[in-house]
C-alpha cells in the first residue's frame, strides 16, 4: 500500500489488498474505538474515492481511503525551544531526550518534553495534540517516539503493547562480564511499600522481562545491551541492579561514578515498522558522550 498525507488529509492507495474486505476491517485493522468508527462516519471524515462512506460494512474494493484529521491544538503549553527531533515522517516523529528532563510535568511545565514537542509541533503547523508512545525516566536519555496521527496512534499503542515497537537501551555499569556474556532478567516487579517510586523484584509483582548482551568492559565499567519485552517503571534499572550491576549515577538503584556525567543508561534505538507499508524501520539516536568511553575498545559495536 502507498500514502500520501498532508493538510491533515491522510489518502491509502490499498493496491488491491482490500478488494473484499470492508470498512469495518480497515478500522479493525487500525485499532480503531467504537467512538472513533463512529465519529469518522457521521462527520464524514472517512472516505472512499473522495464520496463519504455510508456505513462501515461498505466493500472498499479497489478505491482509495481517505481519512480526514481533526484539525486540533497541542495540548500542552509551549517551551521557548523546540525538541531536538532526530527522525520525522508524516505520522511520527522521534526526538531525543535529555537526562535530566521528564517526559510530562504539571500543565504549565514549560521545562517538560511534552512542552517542547508543542512547540517544535506549532513551528512545523502540526495540528494535532501532543501524543507520546512511550516514556522514558527523568534521568535516563535517548529516544522518545511521537505519534503525528491521532487515527493511527492506537495502532502505534497496540505494536508497543505487543513487542512489535522494538528498543534497545545500553547501560554502563559496574560489573565484570565478559564480553559476549549473556542472560534474561525474568523477575516480577513491584513497589516497594517503604519507599515511594522505588520499585523491587518481587514474587507478587507484575511479569517483566530485560534481554541483557555484555558488549564491553573497561575497568570497573561494562556496557551492555538491553532489550525490552515489557516496559515496566525503572524495569532496566530494577533488574540490572538484582543481578549485581547498578547502573553509575543512578541516584537510586546504583552507585556514583566520577567518571561519567549523567545515569549510565541511553535509549539508543527504536525499530517500528509502518503502520501503511509495513516496510521496518530501524533510528538510532545521535552520540552520547558519556558512551564514548568504550569507543576505543568497540567501536563497531554501538
Amino acid at each position: 500500500m502507498r500514502y500520501t498525507f498532508t493538510d491533515n488529509r491522510l489518502t491509502i492507495d490499498p493496491g488491491g489488498s482490500f478488494l473484499k474486505r470492508t470498512v469495518s476491517d480497515f478500522f479493525d485493522q487500525y485499532a480503531q474505538s467504537r467512538r472513533s468508527r463512529y465519529l469518522l462516519i457521521q462527520e464524514k471524515r472517512i472516505l472512499l474515492d473522495d464520496v463519504p462512506v455510508r456505513d462501515a460494512g461498505q466493500i472498499i474494493g479497489n478505491a482509495k481511503i481517505t481519512v480526514i484529521e481533526k484539525t486540533e491544538e497541542p495540548g500542552w503549553v509551549c517551551a521557548a525551544e523546540p525538541c531536538r527531533v532526530i527522525y520525522n515522517t508524516s505520522l511520527l516523529y522521534i526526538v531525543h531526550k535529555d537526562p535530566g528532563i521528564i517526559i510530562h510535568g504539571e500543565p504549565d511545565d514549560t521545562s517538560c518534553l511534552m512542552a517542547s514537542a508543542a512547540k517544535w509541533q506549532t513551528d512545523n503547523h502540526i495540528q494535532v495534540p501532543v501524543r507520546p508512545i512511550h516514556r522514558l525516566d527523568r534521568d535516563t536519555q535517548g529516544l522518545v517516539f511521537f505519534s503525528k496521527s491521532p487515527f493511527f496512534q492506537p495502532w502505534f499503542d497496540l505494536q508497543l503493547k505487543d513487542k512489535q515497537i522494538q528498543r534497545r537501551y545500553l547501560a554502563v555499569c559496574y560489573g565484570t562480564l565478559e564480553p559476549g556474556a549473556s542472560f534474561i532478567c525474568n523477575e516480577p516487579l513491584g513497589k516497594d511499600r517503604h519507599r515511594n517510586n522505588v520499585y523491587r523484584v518481587s514474587a507478587n509483582g507484575t511479569e517483566a522481562r530485560t534481554d541483557v548482551t555484555c558488549i564491553a568492559r573497561k575497568g570497573p565499567y561494562v556496557l551492555l545491551d538491553c532489550r525490552l519485552h515489557t516496559g515496566r517503571t525503572h524495569q532496566i534499572r530494577v533488574h540490572l541492579n538484582h543481578h549485581g550491576l547498578p547502573i553509575v549515577n543512578d541516584p537510586i538503584y546504583g552507585r556514583p561514578s566520577d567518571d561519567f556525567r549523567n545515569m549510565g543508561l541511553w535509549a539508543e534505538s527504536i525499530e517500528y515498522r509502518d503502520p501503511i507499508t509495513r516496510k521496518k524501520h530501524r533510528i538510532h539516536d545521535e552520540p552520547a558522550d558519556d558512551f564514548t568511553y568504550f569507543q576505543e575498545d568497540q567501536e563497531n559495536e554501538i
